[in-house]
């Protein structure tokens, strides 16, 4: 049976993912100043994400369930939103843009901005300690930087005015809460994240800065054409086949862009010796179209993804997360 580590390889060419929890930081107050209000809140909804991201993003969610897998995406988020069921809420129907920023390598330290309609009264009412999300996990309620902060586990949200939303980890909602309060929420993207959060007529764009925030280790020996990147870029649609992508690699020199470009080409005949282990499992091979080329110290790539795959590997890694057990409490002597 496929690996584990290889269906994770593999699913980072069909979706983005975040990492895996981690404990959480302690946030404490330390400034004062004048709470945003909902109007300023609204208005530039990326000055709510904290500074210092590695990894950015923006989604537009109409398109992406109106995608050819866009029902099974929307079955696995019902079952893993930290939302009960009895608030009403409706992703397909509610959300409308989506942007998120990941602040580590290693865990999973992100929060998230979303776009939509949000029933405040609605939610706090389903959010008594006793509904629970479809996978059975409690939703609880607390207070942090006067909200409500709603979590499920390690993940949560907070809902800021009718039309926008906070979510994620809870260090990464607690950074974002702390600058709404003190009320120096303002725009801290470098270029290259600017860049991509300003997309404009594509469905989704992506990028990170590996440069500074290295890839580490296990992800290079799964896809080694990232060794050496320092920014990476990305922007796609849902048409036929499935996912389209086109993206840009920026490495430090010529030479490093030509063997990263050729690198690219490789995994594409690495992703082709998985076909019989994926076929065992009911899923096709998932990458139709992989190609590069360099040009200077940038290597650009095009790929097409199989929705039929995508669609496959949701429910596998979906069953791969549902069955993992739990992270028991270490030893009191510790």
């Amino acid at each position: 049976m496929i690996r584990r580590d290889v269906l994770a390889g593999l699913s980072l060419l069909a979706l983005s993912a975040a990492g895996c929890p981690k404990s959480e930081d302690v946030i404490v107050h330390t400034g004062k100043g004048k709470e945003k209000s909902a109007q300023q809140i609204d208005a530039d909804p990326l000055a709510l994400l904290p500074g210092g991201a590695i990894t950015v993003g923006v989604l537009d969610m109409n398109a992406l369930f109106a995608s050819q897998f866009g029902d099974k995406l929307l079955e696995v988020s019902r079952r893993r939103a930290p939302v009960p069921e009895s608030a009403g809420f409706e992703p397909k129907r509610d959300l409308t843009k989506v942007y998120f920023g990941v602040y580590s390598m290693q865990g999973a330290d992100f929060a998230g901005v979303a776009l939509g309609k949000f029933d405040p009264k609605k939610i706090e009412a389903a959010a008594d300690g006793i509904q629970k999300t479809p996978l059975g996990v409690p939703v609880t309620k607390s207070t942090y930087a006067g909200r409500a902060l709603y979590t499920a586990e390690s993940v949560g949200f907070t809902i800021l005015t009718t039309r926008t939303a906070l979510f994620g980890n809870q260090t990464g909602i607690r950074r974002a809460l702390d600058r709404i309060k003190e009320g120096t929420a303002k725009r801290e993207i470098p270029g290259w994240a600017g860049k991509v959060l300003n997309q404009s007529g594509v469905p989704f764009a992506f990028g990170s800065n590996l440069k500074e925030n290295p890839v580490p280790n296990a992800l290079r020996s799964k896809l080694p054409f990232l060794d050496g990147v320092e920014t990476l870029a990305v922007v796609g649609n849902f048409a036929p086949p499935g996912i389209n992508l086109a993206g840009t690699l920026v490495y430090p020199d010529e030479e490093s862009a030509k063997v990263g470009a050729g690198k690219v080409g490789e995994t594409r005949a690495m992703l082709e010796t998985y076909t019989p282990f994926l076929a065992l499992l009911g899923i096709p091979q998932p990458v139709r179209k992989l190609e590069a080329d360099a040009v200077g110290k940038e290597g650009h790539f095009v790929a097409g993804i199989d929705a039929v795959a995508v669609s496959a590997l949701l429910t596998r890694l979906d069953d791969l997360v549902g069955a993992l057990p739990k992270a028991q409490p270490p030893p009191v002597s510790q």
